[in-house]
């Protein structure tokens, strides 16, 4: 799991019909003081969460572990929105 921010959301309207039903996001992950890295993910938000959200991803199999994500084709899923951190 990682932690990230959403910075951007992503409109497709032709996309397979799995993920019809999920809005896809521009994650840009977090290093552990909570600075922004170079590395992006495009995740899918099965929970619905919103712009400028701090969220938790996870990525490969475990992504589709939700009966949301299980049929899709996804290498990252939203899986929490961050509403308190402390360090």
């Amino acid at each position: 799991m990682e932690i990230g921010k959403i910075v951007g959301s992503i409109t497709s309207v032709s996309k397979i019909d799995e993920l019809k039903p999920v809005k896809l996001f521009l994650v840009q992950l977090v290093d552990s003081d909570l600075k922004p890295k170079e590395d992006y993910v495009v995740a899918i938000d099965p929970i619905g969460v919103g712009g400028d959200d701090m969220v938790i991803i996870t990525g490969g199999s475990g992504s589709r572990f939700t009966e949301i994500t299980e049929p899709t084709h996804t290498d990252a899923s939203i899986i929490a929105r961050i509403d308190n951190l402390e360090m």
